[in-house]
C-alpha cells in the first residue's frame, strides 16, 4: 500500500496515472482505501451495457479481498455519461457489501466532475480542470522514485513486446538456439553437482548485471546477446527461477524450499538487495523500480519462446510491489506464448483473487 499526502479529489486524479503506470482512457478505476493509504488499484475498460454485471463482479471480488475501509470510484470517458452506468452499478455493489464509497469522480476532456457533490457552488457544472502535475505535492514523491506514466496502456503492452531492437532480438534468438541444440545433443545432460553449480554460477554472473540498480549500470540492451540468451535460458532451471523470485520478492517463497547451496550462490553473485520487511522508503522503491525497468528491458528483447519465464519473474516482482497493471500485461504475454506455464497461471489466479504475497525479510 502507498501512503500519500493528498489534499482532495484533484490530487487523487493526478496521482492515479502514476499508480497505474499510464494515463487511463475509457476506463473505470476502483481504489481501495485503508485510512490514508491507497491499497489495491483496479482498472477495467468500460464494458458494453449488457456486460456491466460481469464487470462489476470482476472488480468487487478483489476489492472485498483487499479488505479496505472505503473505496473511491473513478470513470474515465470520452463521451459524456459513458462511465456512469458502471459507476452506478459499482456504487450499488459497494453498498451491498457495506463498503462506504468516499467519492465518485468522472474525468473527461481534461476536467473532472464529482457525481455526488450536493454542496451548492462547490463543483462547477462544467467540471474542474485537472491540476498540472507540478502543482500536486504527492506527484513529487513519484518523480523522486523515477516514475513517469506512459501515454496509455498500449505503450505499457508495447514495452514488453519485442520489436524495438530487432537485430538484438534475432541475435539473442540465435544464441538461445545454440544453447538448446547443445542440450538436445546431450552436452548438458547428466552433469554432476559441481557442473550444475558452475552452470548456475555463469548464469548468476549474468543476472548480476541484469539486476543492477546503480547509476553506472550499463543498459540491458548493451549487454552481449549471448549473455542475454543465457539469462533467459537459465530459467529453464526452475530451481534457479524460483530462487530468483525469492531473492527479488521476500516472503513469496519459503527459503527452506530453496537449495541451500543455490541460495548461497545467489548471495555471493547478486547485488545486495536493499529491500525487505515492511513498507519501503523512497530509496527502496527507487531501487525496486530500477530493477523492474531492467527486467522490462530484458523481456522486451526476448522472443516469445524464451520470454515466458522472464516475464513470470517480472510479474512476481510487480505483483509483490503492488503494480497490478504491469503484472497483468506481463502475464498476458507469458500465457499467450505458453498457456500451460504453471507459475504464470498460478500467479494469474492470485491476481484475479487479489491475493498479495506478504512482505518479509529474507
Amino acid at each position: 500500500m502507498t501512503t500519500l499526502h493528498l489534499r482532495g479529489p484533484a490530487d487523487v486524479l493526478a496521482v492515479l496515472p502514476y499508480q497505474l503506470g499510464y494515463h487511463p482512457r475509457d476506463s473505470v478505476v476502483v481504489v481501495s482505501l485503508h485510512g490514508r493509504r491507497m491499497g489495491l488499484v483496479q482498472r477495467l475498460d468500460l464494458p458494453p451495457h449488457e456486460h456491466v454485471p460481469e464487470a462489476v463482479a470482476a472488480m468487487t471480488g478483489p476489492l472485498a479481498a483487499d479488505g479496505p475501509e472505503s473505496a473511491l470510484l473513478v470513470g474515465y470517458e470520452e463521451g459524456e455519461g459513458a462511465s456512469v452506468p458502471m459507476l452506478d452499478a459499482l456504487d450499488d455493489a459497494c453498498d451491498e457489501m457495506g463498503l462506504p464509497v468516499v467519492d465518485r469522480l468522472v474525468v473527461r476532456d481534461g476536467r473532472w466532475f464529482a457525481l455526488d457533490c450536493t454542496i451548492e457552488g462547490c463543483c462547477p457544472a462544467a467540471g474542474t480542470p485537472l491540476p498540472p502535475d507540478h502543482e500536486v505535492p504527492a506527484v513529487a514523491d513519484f518523480v523522486g522514485m523515477e516514475v513517469a506514466p506512459l501515454a496509455g496502456r498500449e505503450e505499457l503492452v508495447a514495452s514488453l513486446q519485442p520489436g524495438a531492437h530487432p537485430l538484438l532480438t534475432r541475435a539473442v534468438q540465435a544464441c538461445a538456439q545454440e544453447w538448446l541444440e547443445a542440450v538436445t545433443d546431450g552436452h548438458d545432460h547428466d552433469h554432476d553437482q559441481t557442473d550444475l553449480e558452475q552452470q548456475r554460477a555463469r548464469a548468476l554472473a549474468v543476472w548480476a548485471e541484469v539486476l543492477r540498480e546503480d547509476d553506472a549500470a550499463p543498459a540491458v540492451t548493451a549487454l552481449p546477446p549471448a549473455d542475454l540468451a543465457l539469462a533467459a535460458c537459465s530459467l529453464v532451471d526452475v530451481h534457479l527461477r524460483d530462487a530468483l523470485v525469492a531473492w527479488l520478492c521476500p516472503g513469496t517463497l519459503e527459503l527452506d524450499l530453496v537449495d541451500p547451496r543455490l541460495w548461497e550462490q545467489l548471495r555471493d553473485a547478486l547485488p545486495v538487495r536493499g529491500w525487505g520487511r515492511g513498507e519501503p522508503g523512497t530509496a527502496q522503491v527507487t531501487a525496486q523500480r530500477r530493477v523492474e525497468a531492467r527486467l522490462v528491458s530484458l523481456c522486451g528483447i526476448l522472443p516469445d519462446e524464451w520470454a515466458v519465464a522472464a516475464l513470470t519473474v517480472l510479474a512476481n516482482l510487480t505483483w509483490w510491489r503492488g503494480d497490478g497493471a504491469l503484472t497483468r500485461v506481463a502475464l498476458d504475454r507469458a500465457l499467450a506464448a505458453d498457456p500451460g506455464y504453471r507459475l504464470a497461471a498460478l500467479l494469474e489466479r492470485m491476481v484475479d483473487l487479489a491475493i498479495r504475497p506478504d512482505r518479509a525479510s529474507a
